[in-house]
């Protein structure tokens, strides 16, 4: 509001006459209280004198402090001033107003000691007694040369001070109506002045909300004329640029918000100006921009890339995994510039899901010829020795033929594990979801697995919580995990081991527990027991297609539960699975 023109016109105006009617009220209120004062202290002075001589009598008489202090208190009445008659030891001998016995020594008030040494004391201060601030002027009473004591009279100064006051009331008013004066005329002034520019400010504001088509009259050929003609020039040329920045603009921000790769646009120092959605979502980044590229992105690889571009002024590549988003990315950086690096932008792409699927697919296709292998290789062994005449031997050819169906039912249920699994993971198997009991999921599965058990001399224990509440669950397939884990155990536990399944329960899952006094899983080999085909090297020689508890995981995830491990080699293991209540 103050920085307009009709102010910096009118300001000065205020401050002058404020400097001037300021410096006039000093010059006017100070020697006017100075001059009431003087006069106050010459009145008390004489009328001082004069008490002092008529006390003189009262002090030539010994112990005559009666007449002192009704001296004291006739005087006072009559000229209307405390009259204070006062010993040279600081004794109080009469008060024109207050009983001496109850008054204090005087000898530290300086009037005192002002009159005793040099013949006149004076003091100005506000008395606590009173209430209010008194002048004080005091003088010796003498006879012979020697002082006999001291004479104070008092007037409160309430008088002057109220001259001084209404003095500086009459100047403060006008000081005030002359500057209301200056402030009017100024302001009328400045108004009339400024009238054309104000139109001009107008448009601009309606410019800078976005109203571009702004066009003033103003008829005048003065400088404010030329003004107005370049400001309609201007706001035409402006709508247009406008415009096509702003068309420029939603189609640039449209491709980069759908763009699947991320993108980073940095200045020449490494700051953030600009980043996608793409790459917010990859480095889980919030508020980059005017933020160095590596306290964004995290990684000292990208850092390295965008300072290698930008000295180098040339694009630079690299595939990197990150640390932070554990994801694998090629980067690539492309300098912004016209003749040198002036920023960069970099592109992400995620390449994760594109080298995972590479490894998943090496590592099925490795895994699948391993598996199909050995039997394949044992049946065409046995084929060729039953080719080759043992045809002929009816007990080897009837072992050999019951060793091929051996070995053409592992293949066929490890096609049909394969086929189970893709359709888990693939979310083609449908979950039949029953009200289920797993205690008798369990004990079905015991009644199944125990005459294997007894073979390998185990035992299988049930701890079974009793009051168990039901789950909805595919219980066929619920019933095979169970059977899976059990089966498991049973392989891996030596003869004279146990077996113990056990259920319990808490207001949102029901658990199963699994566990086995066997030879354990190393530590090596815990964190890929779920993954397809993955056998541990003790159990090469057991059998398998190492695809159970592949399924058993999907199931059970499949289900809103989670399955999972705990086990020390050569300590046995416990395999664990929730399913929700609700």
């Amino acid at each position: 509001m103050f920085r307009g023109i009709q102010w910096r016109i009118t300001i000065p105006f205020i401050v002058l006459i404020l400097v001037c009617m300021g410096i006039l009220g000093v010059y006017l209120v100070n020697p006017t209280r100075d001059y009431q004062l003087d006069a106050l202290h010459s009145q008390l002075e004489n009328e001082a004198r004069i008490t002092a001589e008529a006390s003189l009598p009262g002090f030539l008489v010994q112990g005559n402090q009666a007449t002192l202090d009704a001296l004291a208190k006739t005087l006072g009445r009559d000229i209307d001033t405390r009259v204070t008659i006062i010993a040279p030891d600081g004794t109080v001998l009469g008060d024109s107003e207050e009983d001496p016995a109850n008054m204090e020594n005087h000898t530290a008030r300086p009037e005192i000691r002002d009159a005793i040494s040099t013949g006149s004391g004076e003091s100005t201060r506000y008395s606590t007694t009173l209430g209010q601030t008194m002048m004080y002027v005091a003088v010796p009473v003498s006879y012979q040369g020697k002082v006999l004591g001291v004479v104070r009279l008092s007037l409160p100064i309430t008088e002057v001070e109220s001259l001084t006051q209404r003095t500086t009331v009459i100047i403060a008013a006008a000081m005030a109506i002359v500057t209301l004066l200056v402030i009017l005329a100024a302001w009328i002034i400045a108004r009339i002045t400024t009238r054309s520019i104000r139109k001009l400010t107008v448009a601009s504001r309606k410019i800078a909300s976005g109203e571009l088509e702004q066009k003033i009259t103003i008829e005048s050929r003065d400088e404010v004329g030329e003004l107005a003609h370049a400001f309609n020039e201007m706001s035409v040329q402006l709508k247009e640029l406008v415009e096509t920045i702003s068309g420029d603009r939603a189609k640039l921000a449209g491709i980069l918000d759908n763009m699947a790769d991320g993108v980073i646009v940095t200045d020449i120092d490494g700051k953030t100006s600009l980043c996608n959605k793409a790459a917010e979502k990859l480095f889980a980044i919030k508020d980059a921009v005017n933020k160095s590229l590596i306290e964004v992105v995290r990684d000292h690889e990208i850092n390295d890339l965008l300072k290698s571009c930008l000295e180098t002024g040339g694009t630079q590549d690299t595939q990197y995994e990150s640390s932070t988003s554990r994801r694998y990315i090629r980067a690539i950086a492309i300098p912004i510039s016209n003749r040198k690096p002036e920023g960069a932008i970099i592109l992400f792409q995620d390449l994760t899901d594109i080298r995972n699927l590479q490894t998943t697919r090496r590592e099925l296709i490795g895994n699948i010829s391993h598996e199909f292998r050995t039997p394949l290789a044992g049946i065409k062994a046995m084929v060729e020795t039953l080719r080759n005449g043992a045809v002929d031997d009816k007990e080897a050819a009837t072992d050999f033929l019951a060793r091929i169906d051996e070995e053409v039912d592992r293949l066929t249920q490890m096609v049909a594990e394969l086929s189970e699994l893709s359709r888990i993971e693939t979310g083609k198997a449908e979950l039949k979801l029953d009200v289920t009991n797993i205690n008798t999921l369990i004990e079905e599965a015991i009644n199944q697995l125990s005459p294997q058990a007894e073979r390998q001399q185990l035992s299988i224990k049930k701890e079974l919580a009793p009051d168990l509440p039901a789950v909805r669950a595919d219980t066929g397939r619920v019933k095979q995990v169970i059977i899976n884990l059990a089966h498991n155990a049973i392989k891996f536990t030596p003869q004279g081991g146990s077996i113990t399944i056990s259920t319990r329960y808490n207001e949102k899952y029901v658990n199963v527990d699994v566990t086995d006094t066997g030879m354990g899983i190393s530590r090596d080999d815990l964190p890929h027991i779920f993954e397809r085909f993955y056998k541990a090297d003790k159990a090469r020689s057991s059998g398998g297609t190492g695809m159970g508890l592949a399924i058993a995981k999907h199931v059970i995830e499949s289900h809103g539960g989670s399955i999972r491990v705990q086990s020390e080699e050569g300590k046995g293991s416990t395999f664990s699975f929730d399913l929700p209540l609700k």
